[in-house]
């Protein structure tokens, strides 16, 4: 199925979002970190403290938040990964949230839709079907992974299968229609694949918000479409570069470039102290004059 196609500028707005997880796939603390007899890692051990407890970080995910023009709320998840029923457990019942209105899927991996099967919950209480947006390949990975759910005959009938509607994003990425809110994909890369080939992540701009938790570089057809942003949510595994992700210093780098109004830097993993990037903040707004903050989880970021 494709997404509904753009016809006119949507009149929904995004009123706020909120951060169902801000760390890594392998996420905070990392167990043998915390059982280990070693003070080497302060953030795993930091995390279990109620002054370190933003150091405690999920997969990453984003809810977005919707006053719809009908007058009715929509939440839009991005991403579902491994932990997305321990976040919405916390966030959900915190900040009221009863129904799940879409899905948006960046990439195939684990940390990103692993948790899509929980999403059981939600159809089977409501009687509906969930919307589930995402590229091509992802749509191939979660086919493999997850084929009962793309195709309802693959179900065994020993219980509940998520009743999900998967539409397939623009293979030319145009923007896309979702609850009455225009999202524009922003195809980054994210590593390489085994053999050499480019890995490839796709974010999203919404309400001048741009949403690219997982990237490695950024290609320069894409920057037009992130320039001018109001937020930027971007990658910031650690503090040196890896492979497969932007670190703290790649990712200010961007923020120099792209100069949002402010920006937040999550996937953040166990390399570093949440304290730690704070002060860094702090340094970044008094010399550069730019607001550049790491993401928590249960972090809640108003738009309105």
């Amino acid at each position: 199925m494709v997404p509904e196609a753009v016809e006119a500028k949507a009149v929904s707005r995004v009123r706020e979002v909120i951060f169902l997880g801000s760390g890594t796939s392998a996420c905070v603390p990392v167990v043998p970190c915390i059982t280990s007899n070693s003070d080497q890692c302060k953030a795993c051990k930091l995390s279990l403290t109620p002054e370190g407890a933003k150091n405690r970080r999920r997969n990453t995910s984003l809810l977005v938040r919707v006053d719809h023009v009908d007058g009715s709320e929509r939440n839009i998840v991005i991403d579902c990964g491994k932990t997305f029923l321990e976040s919405a457990t916390e966030v959900f019942v915190k900040h009221n949230v009863k129904t799940i209105d879409a899905v948006l899927l960046t990439h195939g991996h684990a940390d990103a839709m692993f948790g899509l099967d929980d999403l059981r919950q939600w159809t089977s209480s409501f009687g509906v079907s969930i919307p589930i947006y995402c590229d091509q390949e992802t749509l191939a990975v979660v086919s493999s992974t997850f084929p009962y759910l793309v195709d309802t005959s693959f179900a065994t009938g020993s219980g509940l299968v998520t009743q999900l509607e998967f539409h397939a994003i623009d293979p030319g990425f145009a923007p896309f229609v979702c609850h009455g809110i225009e999202f524009q994909p922003l195809r980054v890369e994210h590593g390489t694949h085994s053999d050499g080939r480019t890995f490839y992540f796709t974010g999203f701009r919404f309400d001048d918000v741009s949403y690219i938790s997982d990237v490695s570089r950024i290609p320069e057809e894409t920057r037009p479409l992130i320039e001018g942003s109001r937020l930027l949510i971007i990658d910031a595994l650690k503090w040196t570069s890896f492979s497969s992700h932007f670190g703290y210093w790649d990712a200010l780098e961007e923020v120099r470039r792209f100069r949002p109004q402010r920006a937040i830097f999550t996937d953040i993993s166990h390399h570093m102290v949440h304290s730690e990037l704070e002060l860094q903040a702090k340094k970044v707004l008094a010399e550069e004059g730019l607001v550049a903050d790491p993401a928590y989880d249960g972090m809640v970021v108003p738009l309105l």
